[in-house]
């Protein structure tokens, strides 16, 4: 009779219905993967804080003009063998902008005569740093604004409002990673951007 219940054995299910389960079980597992996706490559509270207090060293290393503590920023910035706040086209820009940054330590070294000569002191103050979301080289655009003003022998200097604009990549020596200053750009004679 047509209506007759047959006993089905699990065997003859797993025949029949086999690879249908497996494509709901893919089906269900990757709707589970795409649903945990980390967001758009952006940057958590941490990482933030972490290139925020880079950015305002470096300025600040830019910016000294301290006899105390030139010839350290100085090391920090581009003397400092793998281990620099600034990669080699940030250094050259710094160089070409009336000498900022010392062509080589002798010239570091000079420099750093001369403030101690005029016991020069330099106070720096920042106001902001504006960050964006990494780029898609993964560079971090950050834009730092503030005042300086700079105390000698000569008399004070200032306060001159600055600001600098940065793309910051990681760079990797091993299994350490340090942030490092890509790009550098004076942007001081424009407005700041909203």
């Amino acid at each position: 009779m047509y209506w007759r219940v047959r006993k089905i054995s699990p065997e003859q299910v797993a025949k029949t219905y086999g690879v249908h389960a497996v494509c709901v079980a893919s089906v269900l597992c990757n709707l589970v993967l795409f649903s945990k996706v980390a967001p758009a490559k952006g940057l958590n509270a941490e990482q933030k804080t972490n290139f925020d207090t880079f950015a305002r060293n470096v300025t600040r290393h830019i910016l000294d003009g301290c006899f105390v503590t030139y010839e350290a920023s100085m090391v920090q910035l581009c003397f400092n063998g793998g281990k620099n706040e600034l990669g080699p086209q940030a250094i050259q820009a710094l160089v070409q902008m009336d000498e900022v940054v010392p062509r080589s330590i002798d010239n570091m070294r000079a420099v750093s005569r001369q403030l101690k000569e005029a016991k020069s002191v330099t106070q720096i103050s920042i106001d902001d740093v504006k960050m964006e979301d990494p780029t898609s080289q993964g560079l971090i655009p950050i834009e730092v604004g503030g005042r300086v003003v700079k105390h000698s022998a000569e008399g004070l200097l200032g306060p001159n409002g600055f600001r600098f604009k940065y793309l910051v990549g990681i760079a990797k020596k091993g299994d350490v990673e340090t942030p490092v200053v890509v790009q550098f750009q004076d942007v001081s004679g424009q407005a700041p951007q909203q």
